[in-house]
């Protein structure tokens, strides 16, 4: 299932709640993009900062960067198994976007991140689920 572009918040929530209801706990990605690398070079976590953050229910989202790499990861954390986190990629502020790219569920534990993803050109956001709520709540843009 694709979400629709140009659609307002509460249709591309509802959209994304059918998305990861169907997933069952799984994505698929193929090539450069699951790996999360770019004709810029391979995306990595080394000197990660927090740029953003948001808390669906109990459950804390970070948008973390990392300044040597200009690539960008969600990470979720006081998370349940079955939450899942995602990223949102936009080039034009917001307006529309991509997503969800690299979408992770919290199999054990409380946290999970999602792959790196280079954003050069792009603004960036992470969004999480509450399995248990159906609640989404996503960081803003950065």
């Amino acid at each position: 299932m694709v979400i629709p572009r140009n659609r307002t918040r509460a249709a591309v929530l509802v959209a994304t709640a059918a998305l990861l209801a169907g997933l069952g706990g799984t994505a698929a990605a193929t090539g450069a993009a699951a790996a999360g690398t770019s004709a810029a070079g391979s995306c990595t976590f080394a000197h990660p900062k927090t740029v953003k953050t948001a808390k669906v229910d109990s459950i804390n989202i970070q948008l973390r960067y990392s300044t040597s790499t200009r690539c960008a990861w969600g990470r979720i954390y006081h998370a349940d198994r079955g939450d899942k986190v995602w990223v949102d990629r936009s080039s034009n502020g917001g307006r529309t976007w991509d997503g969800p790219l690299s979408l992770t569920t919290v199999r054990s534990g409380s946290d999970t991140h999602t792959a790196s993803r280079y954003d050069g050109g792009y603004v960036m956001r992470a969004c999480a689920w509450n399995d248990e709520t159906h609640h989404i709540k996503c960081t803003g843009w950065y």
